[in-house]
């Protein structure tokens, strides 16, 4: 008994550090996006410059690579000389061909990124080669005559007045903000993707963050399929709620099915895997699922204010994607659905609230039962209690039903979330009885986002 009181307050200093941590947090710089389609007429002009920074990418990577094969690193400032150097030459004229030696600069920047990361990743995979999920393979060439993201910095991007950004070398490329109140870019990103071009600006924000202290009042989450967030607080009288996630498991499984039968189409006709129709289908259901995800991270982080709950614990499982076997079509829709992407979104958005946001991992949280005050742990899980003779071995009766040991009936998702909570913060409910949370605690109601 001494051995786990101990355990827990170690669990809670540690959930303390990493609150602090995570409460020092500020953002510099955020994002906006801006969509160019084939109708903008600044689209033909993004498009050939992406073609430019494609060329300027191959050849910055070859020249990377042979120089390894020859036993020699070639860091950026040397590879930025040596397609310099062949300009001067007329060797090779792509280091002029983008109007702007600061956007070929940025390729070659990339280059030189990739392959950094490539080398750290190889010392890692030497030292623990159990850690990855295979080897390390050096950067790929892009497909020739493709299309490339490529970077304007602050220097060449110009920002006017009413909030307007303008890149000269461009073709005198416009965009407006949505933030108009931004005196201060730190650079534009231009990325192809699906047919259009994504314009992220990336702007000052000016906005000292000052985070709302620990009130041990907490909104944990559970993230899932059809119930996409399952919200639960330590709060007894607080009415647990589920973010309806059926509607984009419906728009993934129209995806997957209509792409299989366009693909199938092309492939009777013995043309490449891509089409006009491809990419259309795409674009349209990455907007829906973006819009999807803006809205219940708006939704979630309403919810905390509103409750006055200043920090959000979130269940993680690190490789649960790679390992799931929850059926061909469950796993399909599961593996669709970007989950690590609108919790992000859900962070930012909670840290610019003043909330604190913690992952936590929520390994046997689903096997355990919060009723039965139960900790989540590797020997109250589902094959231990079989090798114990326990009967059930599983009280998760259906996919959305949790049954206690006394025959008391939970919501599976809620009981997840209320162990990840306690997971996380071991005295969250030290001060609430479970008959408090009983009743209406129990008895989720289901929200549907409006995409």
């Amino acid at each position: 008994m001494a051995k786990q009181l101990k355990s827990k307050k170690k669990r809670r200093q540690t959930f303390n550090q990493i609150r602090q941590a995570k409460a020092e947090q500020q953002y510099e710089y955020l994002v906006e996006r801006h969509i160019v389609k084939p109708s903008n007429k600044y689209f033909s002009t993004l498009n050939h410059f992406s073609h430019l920074a494609n060329n300027v990418y191959n050849q910055g990577l070859y020249r990377v690579r042979q120089k390894l094969f020859a036993g020699e690193w070639m860091s950026y400032e040397k590879l930025d000389k040596s397609m310099k150097k062949s300009n001067e030459q007329r060797d090779c004229m792509l280091y002029s061909s983008m109007h702007s030696v600061h956007l070929v600069q940025q390729v070659l920047k990339l280059v030189a990124q990739n392959m950094t990361s490539w080398k750290k990743a190889r010392k890692a995979y030497l030292k623990a080669p159990g850690k990855f999920t295979g080897r390390p393979k050096l950067p790929k060439y892009h497909q020739k005559g493709g299309l490339t993201s490529f970077v304007v910095d602050n220097q060449t991007a110009k920002l006017r007045a009413n909030g307007i950004v303008e890149i000269p070398v461009l073709n005198y490329f416009k965009i407006r903000l949505q933030h108009k109140d931004t005196n201060k870019i730190q650079q534009v990103r231009i990325i192809p993707q699906n047919g259009c071009f994504v314009v992220e600006v990336v702007y000052k924000t000016n906005k000292e963050i000052i985070y709302k202290p620990d009130n041990h009042r907490y909104l944990t989450i559970d993230p899932g399929l059809d119930n996409a967030f399952t919200l639960a607080t330590n709060v007894p009288d607080i009415q647990p709620e589920i973010i309806n996630g059926r509607p984009l498991k419906s728009i993934n499984q129209y995806y997957n099915k209509r792409r299989a039968q366009l693909s199938r189409i092309l492939d009777l006709a013995g043309l490449p895997k891509q089409s006009h129709r491809l990419t259309r289908l795409d674009y349209h259901r990455n907007q829906k699922t973006l819009v999807f995800a803006h809205d219940a991270s708006k939704r979630i982080v309403e919810f905390a204010l509103n409750h006055e709950l200043n920090t959000i614990i979130i269940g993680k499982s690190k490789g649960q994607k790679r390992s799931s076997n929850m059926g061909k079509r469950n796993n399909q829709n599961f593996i669709g659905i970007p989950h690590q992407r609108m919790i992000e979104m859900i962070e930012y958005k909670a840290n610019l609230a003043g909330i604190v946001v913690i992952q936590q991992n929520e390994a046997y949280t689903s096997q355990t039962s919060f009723l039965d005050g139960e900790e989540p742990i590797h020997s109250n899980g589902d094959k231990a209690r079989k090798s114990r003779g326990l009967a059930p071995a599983k009280r998760r009766i259906k996919r959305g039903l949790f049954r206690s040991n006394n025959g008391t009936l939970i919501n599976a998702d809620v009981n997840g979330a209320l162990q990840i909570l306690r997971k996380a913060v071991p005295d969250a409910f030290a001060s609430v009885k479970v008959e408090e949370i009983e009743g209406v605690g129990l008895h989720p109601v289901k929200v549907n986002p409006s995409f």
